[in-house]
């Protein structure tokens, strides 16, 4: 239930319910990252996963970065979206494989990756992301803590933008969350 519960070491949220330390940390992300709604998970593996295996549904397309991360990649395995990989940080590759989509396109990347440390060009994505009225999955688990004035990470949230920040890395904590519409937080939910 929304609100009640104990905080502490009590059971996962899916069995102890959501209690006011949940609301109350949701809505500091929320303010910090400038979205208008946050929702927090266990890990970065259990967002990552949990997007992109939800939001993306039946008959939609999922675009993704070739080195997008393995959390990334089983998640989208998971969805019933049709998907296809595009060349690492190629917007014109991208484009080319847009022209394959059906239903809601969803563009999957990542603003720092991992192995190699590198980002692909995030205002040319955004723009790209926004002519082709796609919805931009950005993982920023090597960006927080580390890039933006405050460690906010490389991507601002926008109505389009559903931002997935972890703890585990720069900020040196357990656990992740997901930065999005309410729209977005209430069907994750």
């Amino acid at each position: 239930k929304e609100g009640g519960g104990a905080s502490g070491a009590t059971g996962s949220r899916l069995l102890s319910g959501t209690s006011d330390a949940h609301l109350a940390l949701e809505q500091e992300l929320a303010e910090f990252y400038d979205a208008p709604a946050a929702l927090v998970f266990n890990s970065g593996y259990q967002v990552n996963v949990g997007v992109c295996a939800t939001l993306p549904e039946r008959g939609d397309t999922v675009l993704y970065d070739e080195l997008c991360h393995a959390s990334l990649r089983d998640g989208i395995r998971l969805s019933f979206a049709a998907a296809y990989s595009f060349r690492h940080n190629d917007l014109a590759d991208l484009r080319k494989k847009a022209t394959r989509a059906r239903g809601q396109l969803f563009v999957v990347m990542e603003s720092i990756y991992s192995m190699d440390g590198d980002a692909p060009p995030l205002e040319e994505v955004l723009h790209v992301v926004q002519e082709l009225g796609a919805v931009l999955i950005i993982d920023e688990a090597h960006a927080g803590a580390v890039c933006g004035s405050h460690g906010e990470g490389l991507v601002a949230c926008a109505p389009n933008v559903v931002k997935i920040v972890t703890f585990g890395k720069g900020f040196g904590a357990h656990g992740a969350a997901v930065l999005s519409s309410h729209n977005v937080r209430d069907f994750l939910v």
